[in-house]
């Protein structure tokens, strides 16, 4: 049972036996007495414990990036975006490292970091033809993938890779092919013709269910299938945890780059579960998105800096009744 008492507040009339609440006693109203009847409804904040922010392919392409900056005499390139995080790149820039362009021609001293995503056989030849040093930080998965394409055309398979088309990974991959196609939907996946062998790759950030679903499809475009698409443990794992946190709170705040496409894989993990929120910088959360909610779940993209994590949890905590477990 709830009773009345001044101000507009509700207790419990269990509690106001216990304290022997009096009108007379004290004010009700003061702040310090309003935390403490509230105390119990604060917003718990529940914070991805293992796989939020830097997977180990994009902690590897960080650090090299940061050696070099340090110990190079001569100007840093990147073959394009070292990873899909504005905030990330933006600190790059602050020492000094940008993107190579199309037409730049650069000094004789000069290196190019090839990102992490991984680049085709055509960026390391521009790279000989410019006489610049290169230090290769693509991702040592997606370096395997790549080999697996160029072995699976040889051994005679039509490549099929699941991915994305405007992807670097995605175009990166199939560029050790000679006839390899990219797919982006199941519906493409129906679209195919009919071959005598497929084998099946993807790009290492999908999501897992929805590969699995287009190889399903595929066994119908041919004699024999190979599959061999592999999607990243680390994205896996990091989908699988969004996933079980996503199930047990109101809401969710995914912390990563617009363009990142293993962000957006946890976005669409999340969005099945609860209304999620795909962020970047701070400056994108609203407070009304939070009101009246009891657990709300915070994750983020392999490529989201820790201190971008931290940042969205101290906003988070800094929310009138918040609190992080």
């Amino acid at each position: 049972m709830k009773r009345p008492i001044p101000n507009g507040y509700l207790i419990s009339e269990s509690l106001a036996e216990l304290l022997a609440l009096s009108y007379n006693a004290f004010d009700i109203s003061h702040p310090k007495y309003r935390r403490n009847l509230l105390n119990e409804a604060r917003m718990e904040i529940v914070v991805a414990p293992k796989f939020a922010g830097f997977c180990n392919g994009v902690k590897r392409a960080w650090k090299l990036a940061f050696h070099e900056a340090a110990q190079s005499g001569g100007p840093i390139y990147l073959s394009g975006k070292l990873i899909h995080n504005d905030p990330a790149m933006n600190e790059l820039g602050n020492i000094g490292i940008k993107v190579l362009g199309s037409d730049e021609a650069p000094p004789d001293d000069a290196t190019l970091i090839v990102r992490a995503h991984g680049e085709g056989p055509n960026l390391y030849q521009r790279a000989d033809q410019l006489g610049m040093r290169t230090v290769d930080a693509t991702c040592s998965i997606v370096r395997a993938v790549q080999r697996r394409a160029r072995a699976l055309e040889q051994r005679g398979y039509q490549v099929i890779l699941f991915g994305h088309k405007n992807h670097p990974e995605a175009n990166g991959t199939i560029a050790y092919t000679d006839h390899g196609i990219i797919i982006e939907t199941l519906e493409e996946a129906r679209q195919l013709g009919f071959y005598e062998r497929i084998a099946g790759i993807a790009q290492t950030t999908a999501a897992q269910w929805e590969y699995e679903e287009v190889i399903e499809v595929l066994k119908t475009k041919c004699n024999e299938l190979e599959d061999q698409g592999r999607i990243c443990g680390w994205t896996v794992h990091a989908q699988k945890e969004a996933e079980e946190i996503a199930s047990s709170v109101d809401a969710m705040v995914v912390v990563g780059g617009k363009d990142s496409s293993n962000t957006k894989r946890l976005v669409e993990v999340c969005s099945r579960h609860c209304a999620s929120y795909h962020i970047e910088t701070l400056d994108e959360l609203m407070p009304e998105w939070f009101e009246g909610l009891g657990r709300v779940g915070v994750t983020a993209g392999a490529s989201t800096r820790d201190q971008d994590i931290e940042a969205t949890v101290d906003w988070l905590s800094n929310l009138e009744l918040a609190r992080v477990s």
